[in-house]
């Protein structure tokens, strides 16, 4: 269980951004650099634990840390203290739903996020919001968008298989529910 939540924390943290990223996407481009792809979850990470902390356990907490880690954690923590509390509910529920994953599912989970980040920034620019939109998918809408032709011209072996194990182990990165 140690193990589950400080991954549980970079998850919910890092993936919320996708979504965004995905609906900025949309939103029409400007001529700005675009930002750097997306990058999902942070295993090394404590930051699941002190979400539900009162500051002053935060506090004590912390100070066991090395600075260097605790100044990571702090700004992750002032993040997601900025967000709105609906937010931050959706997020931990987020966090609770992958604590709930079998121990095996949970680290499927973690090697294809850790191939995700791994992928050169052009290839997570087109996996990610394929990921997005696949978790939204009720699981045989989903199995059949992965079996179209296009789906498996677009996508490496080893991304459709990343595809498919997240967006199965995965829930939705919105407030919103799959799809019936």
């Amino acid at each position: 269980m140690k193990r589950v939540i400080p991954f549980v924390a970079g998850l919910v943290l890092l993936i919320a951004p996708l979504g965004g990223q995905e609906r900025a996407n949309r939103g029409g481009g400007t001529a700005q650099q675009p930002k750097p792809a997306p990058r999902i979850g942070n295993p090394g990470t404590v930051v699941q634990q002190l979400m539900r902390m009162t500051p002053e356990q935060r506090e004590r907490a912390l100070e066991k840390l090395p600075p260097e880690r605790q100044a990571r954690i702090r700004e992750q923590l002032q993040r997601f203290d900025s967000l709105p509390k609906a937010e931050q509910e959706r997020r931990l529920r987020l966090a609770e739903m992958f604590a709930n994953l079998p121990p095996e599912k949970q680290d499927l989970v973690r090697r294809q996020i850790k191939a995700f980040n791994e992928l050169p920034e052009d290839r997570r620019r087109i996996v990610g919001p394929a990921f997005q939109r696949l978790r939204r998918l009720p699981e045989a809408e989903r199995q059949a968008v992965m079996a179209r032709r296009a789906f498996q011209n677009r996508f490496t072996p080893a991304e459709q298989q990343m595809l498919a194990d997240l967006s199965e182990n995965l829930p939705p990165a919105t407030g919103e529910l799959p799809r019936p």
